[in-house]
């Protein structure tokens, strides 16, 4: 459909909490379809709908290349995560040029709908489960950068006020979870 303006930081809707949907019409199928276009302009694996402006609880995943799942999921609520963290680097669309280590759940268990209003659940563990939380957190107006423990939250913290003022990073480092294999 089309490619949508991504949001950063400095973006005041991000730190908004999305609305439930209620609708499962062709408007949302549209959504879905802009969100999926504007995530692989960006080489994303993930994107939450308030990151395009929408303040929808709708997110889709592309980790099809790393083995996991490609698709959208409408109300997504987390039922259950594993006590077990892992450690992970994690990079975002909305905070472009940055990405840090932060600890989530290994395992989580996500209940949502699907683009018609079926009630489904999904399992995923390491890259899928830290992907799922990712874009959940957006839905919640929360971005992984507040997530980080304070001392590196503090040394980072002159890069996320540039990226706030809408200014690049001085050395932008692409997540290795983005970066494609050599062939």
């Amino acid at each position: 459909m089309a490619v949508k303006r991504i949001l950063t930081i400095q973006d005041e809707r991000l730190y908004q909490v999305s609305e439930a949907v209620q609708k499962f019409d062709s408007n949302l199928r549209n959504l879905v379809r802009d969100m999926f276009d504007s995530m692989a302009a960006e080489k994303g694996v993930g994107l939450a709908a308030v990151q395009i402006g929408v303040l929808k609880r709708v997110l889709v995943i592309d980790l099809i290349e790393k083995g996991f799942i490609k698709g959208a999921f409408v109300n997504p609520r987390l039922l259950e995560a594993s006590e077990e963290m892992q450690d992970g680097e994690e990079g975002c669309l909305s905070v472009p040029g940055l990405s840090a280590e932060l600890k989530r759940p290994r395992w989580v268990k996500i209940g949502y709908q699907d683009l018609s209003g079926n009630e489904k659940t999904v399992e995923g563990e390491m890259l899928l489960a830290r992907a799922f939380l990712h874009e959940m957190d957006h839905l919640d107006g929360k971005v992984f950068v507040d997530k980080l423990e304070p001392k590196l939250h503090k040394e980072l913290s002159g890069d996320i006020e540039r990226i706030k003022r809408g200014l690049r990073v001085e050395h932008p480092v692409e997540p290795k979870y983005r970066k494609k294999k050599a062939s």
